[in-house]
């Protein structure tokens, strides 16, 4: 698994992880999967947006062609939906290591430290 970040400007992280290739056997010479997901942390607008790509894909062998994929699917959370702000925190301490100038963290978790148990599913 490799991960990247990468500060897209003061109150912006991206985190790029991308799985190994997979070669699933069974489909000719082999189906072949790159998974990629992307995770924007806006601390500005106080939300993180992910990003998943899969791309597969079949060669041919020698014969020339093959047949490919791709499935993307974006989803995005406000901080405050969060049911827990330690990644928040981590993600923001990590883009002030490179160089960053978000929000102060206590601006943006606020509400995330105040959620009430409701939906938990721990006993109580």
């Amino acid at each position: 698994m490799n991960e990247e970040l990468i500060k897209l400007n003061n109150y912006t992280l991206i985190q790029k992880t991308e799985a190994p290739d997979v070669t699933r056997s069974g489909y000719g010479s082999g189906l072949k999967v790159l998974s990629q997901v992307t995770r924007t942390f806006n601390f500005m607008a106080a939300q993180v947006t992910t990003t998943t790509r899969d791309v597969s894909f079949e060669s041919r062998g020698s014969e020339a062609g093959g047949t490919s994929a791709v499935a993307t699917q974006t989803f995005i959370q406000n901080f405050e939906d969060m049911q827990s702000g330690r990644e928040v925190a981590h993600m923001h301490a990590r883009l002030i290591e490179l160089g960053g100038n978000p929000p102060p963290l206590e601006e943006i978790t606020g509400n995330i430290s105040k959620k009430g148990s409701v939906g938990s599913l721990r006993n109580g």
